[in-house]
């Protein structure tokens, strides 16, 4: 292999093959910017971050060794730095930023995106007034995780500040772009022969046990994807993360258990009985293990219930706490590497274009009631070597970073809820991924209404307690 090529690592490689049909797997990673921007200064400032990032100017190709088929990034400077700049316009004035966003955005992101001869990030610059505008990268999951993502936003505006102001600004040199990359370092538990019959008792369990999911009326075979979002003030941040803490879980515990409910909720006040429901946590995994750090450190961990372990919600809260715990003192999170990393290398006798339905069709079949996507905090404060809940990144040049809209677009499309949850400015913000498939517009924000309202009343629960 030739010094201009890096191997895929099993997860971009399961993510590049699974691209396929309706399956996008990108992450956009956008900030709004208040103030007079300067387009011609982030233009340069995009080609400055390529020069860090060698992802931008990066295509993946397919080599073969002794027979066997791998995928291998390729570097070629020759390739310039993808920048869109574009207006959004004002079709509809009265809707939310984000779907007015994403619908501007839709030829690119719905696009077949052939990493093949197309590099893995490009950069957008939308314009939405002369003093409001929408900007930093949108990238294929191949390319990079949330942690990544954020790091090359960040490496951006910084590079934009060092542009207009003559210097670096602090906040360029803080450790970690996202809270959820700081981690404990722990030792991977070596496997046992008896592990890979675990191991496939499980992937093969999950592959066919159908999940229950909030009955709708979206239409089947839809492929469209509603994006909706929630932002908190920060004195109702607040509270959540003190009620979190005072239950003795996490706030990811809280959000699993909350929607839970939600689904349970929804389906008795239409009738239709209860029953498992499977919820996959998207963990980081970087910083965890000794020697893995690669673009690409996400992993997954699966939770199961049945109604009656979730008649007690406190019960279940706790419960959903002590498993995840588990998993992690388990490795289960690793193990989920090893599982993709055994899949891929199964079909490394065969080319690209004939394996690509193949995972697509093997990722399809794992199907999940909610999946839930804990981000942390966005570009976060540190005091005495510890994150804090704020962002150190809300300026940048001549411009005010007024909100952060990190979304999963397309990921695994048969993934039918997913929750993708951050802090920003000491704000909580939730995003709903719902597909067209099962929910009309106005019943996924109806059901992540019900989610915000069960997290509002474990709040005035634990107050009224604490009074």
């Amino acid at each position: 292999m030739s010094d201009a090529t890096e191997q895929l690592n099993p997860l971009s490689e399961m993510l590049a093959l699974s691209s396929y049909g309706n399956t996008k797997n990108i992450i956009v990673a956008l900030a709004e910017a208040s103030g007079p921007f300067d387009e011609q200064a982030a233009k340069l400032a995009v080609q400055r971050t390529a020069e860090k990032f060698q992802r931008v100017r990066s295509c993946i190709k397919e080599i073969s060794e002794k027979g066997k088929r791998r995928l291998a990034w390729e570097h070629r400077p020759d390739l310039p730095a993808q920048v869109f700049s574009t207006h959004l316009e004002n079709a509809d004035p009265n809707a939310p930023i984000l779907e007015r966003l994403l619908n501007h955005l839709a030829p690119r992101l719905d696009r077949r995106w052939d990493l093949f001869q197309e590099p893995a990030i490009e950069f957008h610059l939308v314009r939405v007034t002369p003093n409001h505008h929408i900007i930093g990268p949108v990238l294929h999951h191949v390319a990079a995780d949330a942690g990544t993502a954020s790091e090359v936003g960040r490496d951006f505006l910084s590079n934009y500040h060092e542009i207009l102001r003559g210097q670096k600004p602090d906040w360029g040199l803080q450790p970690e772009a996202i809270s959820t990359s700081r981690k404990r370092l722990v030792k991977i538990k070596k496997s046992r022969a008896s592990d890979f019959l675990t191991d496939a008792r499980d992937v093969l369990g999950n592959m066919f046990e159908k999940p229950t999911l909030p009955v709708g009326n979206g239409s089947p075979g839809d492929q469209r994807q509603f994006q909706i979002k929630r932002e908190f003030s920060i004195e109702e941040t607040e509270r959540i993360v003190k009620i979190s803490a005072g239950k003795g879980v996490s706030l990811v515990d809280l959000l699993a258990s909350c929607s839970n409910m939600a689904i349970d909720q929804w389906n008795d006040a239409r009738g239709v009985s209860r029953g498992i429901l499977t919820t996959s946590m998207s963990v980081n995994m970087k910083g965890r293990f000794r020697g893995f750090q690669t673009d690409n450190n996400s992993a997954l961990l699966f939770f199961r219930s049945t109604p009656h372990e979730r008649q007690n919600p406190r019960s279940f809260m706790r419960s959903l706490s002590l498993a995840r715990i588990k998993q992690f003192r388990n490795n289960m999170d690793f193990k989920f590497y090893r599982d993709v990393s055994r899949m891929t290398t199964a079909f490394r006798l065969l080319p690209f274009h004939l394996k690509s339905p193949i995972v697509h069709f093997l990722m399809q079949k794992h199907q999940f009631s909610v999946a839930i996507t804990m981000l942390g905090v966005m570009w976060p404060a540190f005091r005495n070597g510890k994150p804090t809940m704020e962002s150190c990144l809300t300026e940048t040049g001549n411009v005010s970073i007024t909100a952060v809209h990190g979304i999963g677009y397309k990921l695994l499309s048969n993934t039918h809820l997913l929750f993708i949850v951050y802090f920003f400015a000491n704000k909580l913000n939730i995003v709903l991924a719902a597909s067209a498939s099962l929910f009309t517009r106005e019943e996924a924000d109806a059901f992540l209404d019900l989610m915000v309202a069960n997290l509002a009343d474990c709040s005035e629960t634990a107050t009224t307690q604490q009074a």
